[in-house]
């Protein structure tokens, strides 16, 4: 089997850091393959210079990253990786989001329903990854401390947001949360 690390925190907290070294650590030891799955979109100046720090991190590092991009919709190129390849995916939290901005002008039924097509897609290819021995690496941001919203559609947001991390922690083999750049292992 694979394994599955799940890796959560603020906003800025080192959780992108700490992945990359993590997942460095791995390869230097298996002598696989980098893979960077983004789900960044560049809505903003602010998001735009996000996008541009995190590829100028990997282009300076001495290690080769593949990166793939999905924004939303998932790709027969992420079926391919092949035993002991190294994935991280940076974040789950941007991707969550593009699904409910792609689904917003749908009904509530199927909206509901086009949404739950993505997250079980999206669970299907976690656990599919870890039976063909993949390492894949899960950031997220912790959204889920906040008080409840005046808006449905941040605690849409956070419901899903919520139960997707319960799903990922569950099956995970390997849990931290980073806040301050302070690392905590959970599981």
């Amino acid at each position: 089997m694979g394994k599955v690390v799940f890796i959560t925190g603020g906003v800025r907290s080192g959780k992108s850091a700490f992945a990359e070294r993590y997942a460095i650590e791995h390869m230097s030891s298996t002598r696989n393959s980098l893979v960077y799955i983004a789900s960044g979109v560049a809505f903003d100046q602010e998001m735009e210079q996000r996008i541009q720090r995190h590829q100028q991190d990997r282009l300076s590092s001495p290690y080769q990253w593949k990166t793939i991009e999905v924004r939303d919709d998932f790709h027969p190129q992420l079926m391919t990786f092949t035993e002991m390849d190294i994935v991280l995916w940076d974040c789950i939290t941007t991707w969550l989001n593009n699904v409910l901005f792609k689904t917003e002008k749908l009904h509530d039924e199927e909206r509901l329903s086009r949404i739950n097509t993505y997250i079980m897609e999206l669970k299907t290819y976690i656990k599919r990854w870890k039976e063909n021995k993949v390492i894949i690496m899960i950031v997220s941001n912790e959204v889920l401390d906040e008080p409840s919203s005046n808006y449905v559609e941040v605690n849409l947001y956070r419901k899903l947001l919520g139960e997707l991390h319960q799903w990922i922690v569950a099956m995970c083999d390997e849990a931290y949360e980073m806040d301050y750049r302070i690392l905590k292992r959970w599981k």
